[in-house]
């Protein structure tokens, strides 16, 4: 049986790795001095810094996720690409490749988070590779997703923090997830963008509820109002409606 068959046919190749540091930050730095015209992807079994948004740090134990992250040349980009659009397009891809392991509820939270239930099961993340002359090399986008809840989760990580499913995958099924998850993500990158949206808000975490949005050094509450044709995140205000680009969003 051929590991990560899907990428496989599309030639990408796929490395893994017992211990990294991040794999968007390994991917950075290869993707910053290759040549290759094509992406790669870089699993590992534990990360020792992984982060998220502002580099929060992502707690990633071995045996607890699976943290994936490809590398996507500049020249592989499609014209006019979006870091947002390339973000939402991997919480997408995350939730179709998630959903049938799931036997209850899964929703996407603005920007880049799973759910299941209330808890962060995954989170994505968009970054960008320079050269050494600070010259743009392309993107790196990489997946943090908690299979199952080891014995070392720090007591206030269990309180906020949640896992797609109640038991390990064996080997093979998390190859499968992989492989299912950034095929995904790139056909995703060639569909009509209409489509990847229609997922995106049908199945959003924030519908419905009272939030507060902090952007920089300001703190806005509200309530959702939509997702925007952009991927911004509106909310209804005291002062009237507000847009978001970025920011970190919490309930109220």
């Amino acid at each position: 049986m051929v590991r990560f068959a899907r990428l496989t046919k599309r030639g990408i190749v796929v490395e893994w790795r017992k211990t990294v540091t991040s794999t968007n930050t390994v991917m950075q730095q290869e993707l910053a001095k290759t040549q290759s015209t094509s992406p790669s992807v870089l699993v590992a079994e534990r990360q020792t810094a992984g982060h998220g948004k502002l580099q929060r740090s992502f707690f990633s134990p071995a045996g607890s996720g699976i943290y994936v992250t490809i590398g996507l040349p500049l020249s592989f980009l499609a014209p006019g690409w979006q870091p947002q659009r390339l973000t939402i397009c991997a919480a997408v891809a995350a939730f179709q490749a998630v959903r049938p392991l799931v036997d209850d509820q899964l929703t996407i939270k603005w920007v880049n988070d799973l759910y299941r239930g209330n808890k962060k099961a995954a989170g994505m993340l968009a970054e960008t590779a320079l050269d050494r002359d600070n010259k743009l090399r392309g993107v790196v986008v990489g997946w943090g997703i908690n299979i199952n809840q080891s014995a070392d989760w720090p007591p206030a990580l269990q309180e906020v923090a949640g896992t797609i499913v109640d038991h390990p995958l064996t080997a093979t099924e998390r190859d499968d997830l992989v492989d299912v998850l950034v095929d995904r993500f790139l056909n995703l990158l060639r569909v009509p963008w209409s489509a990847v949206l229609m997922v995106y808000r049908d199945h959003q975490y924030l519908a419905g509820k009272s939030l507060t949005v902090q952007s920089g050094n300001s703190l806005v509450a509200g309530c959702f109002e939509r997702i925007e044709d952009d991927g911004r995140l509106s909310i209804q205000t005291a002062g009237g409606c507000r847009s978001f680009a970025s920011g970190t969003v919490r309930l109220q």
